[in-house]
């Protein structure tokens, strides 16, 4: 029998190469995003996951089409790129809504079938969900929110044999830079870069073996060590890279 995905985000970025893997691997996908994706899909629904009254009708036509689900994958988003000073309230509400609250939204919409299905969550956190970064500081409070939630929710669900997996991507190109709110511009360390289609080929490798959480790019591990171990000088080095000495 094939099993179904529901994939948030998924007319770009990661979400879009989350739903090409999946696909392939024989899962039917379908994609809820505003615009429609340019790849093969089982159902598109267009739809604002911000918006609250959208779950229930997402619900009500994956049940109507499908009936069940096996794994969702809430990988909309946006980043911002600005200092706290630089970014107001009307902007860190708006990106929580879509960061947070909209993911959260959509898994207890769907948490029912999960439950009937022994399925999977899948939250895509951040880097900046492991450590802070500066001039990233309202995405980095979003996916650190992101992460408690994941991390107590697995724990919470183990009696209904649901599995929860956080990923934590570190810097991909998927154009994630010039979506993001905020007037400075993100530099690029190429050492640390990864490839959306890694990403999603790892996923299948965490969703396949149950794996909690991973990282990736890998080489992430050494920052996170970093901030830990040695903070005065992992803010030395980010204010260099941010340019905040200038």
């Amino acid at each position: 029998m094939e099993k179904i995905a529901l994939i948030t985000g998924a007319s770009s970025g990661l979400g879009e190469a989350i739903a090409r893997i999946f696909r392939e691997k024989g899962f039917k996908i379908i994609a809820v995003c505003r615009s429609e994706p340019k790849i093969e899909l089982d159902c598109w629904i267009q739809a604002d996951v911000t918006q609250k009254s959208a779950h229930q009708e997402i619900l009500d036509k994956v049940n109507e089409k499908f009936g069940c689900l096996d794994i969702l994958v809430n990988a909309a988003g946006r980043g911002n790129c600005a200092t706290w000073e630089e970014f107001d309230e009307v902007q860190l509400r708006d990106l929580f809504e879509l960061d947070f609250f909209a993911l959260v939204n959509m898994t207890y919409a769907f948490l029912p079938l999960l439950k009937k299905s022994k399925g999977t969550i899948v939250n895509i956190s951040s880097i900046a969900g492991k450590v802070y970064i500066p001039c990233m500081g309202p995405y980095s409070a979003a996916k650190h929110a992101v992460a408690a939630f994941s991390g107590s929710l697995r724990v919470e669900l183990k009696n209904s044999d649901v599995k929860v997996i956080s990923i934590f991507p570190g810097h991909i190109d998927t154009g994630f830079s010039n979506h993001s709110i905020g007037p400075r511009e993100f530099p690029y360390i190429s050492s640390f870069g990864g490839s959306a289609s890694g990403l999603a080929r790892r996923l299948y490798k965490a969703y396949q073996r149950n794996w909690h959480s991973f990282m990736y790019p890998r080489a992430y591990i050494v920052i996170v060590a970093l901030a830990k171990t040695f903070p005065r000088i992992y803010d030395w080095i980010s204010r260099k890279i941010w340019k905040l000495n200038d």
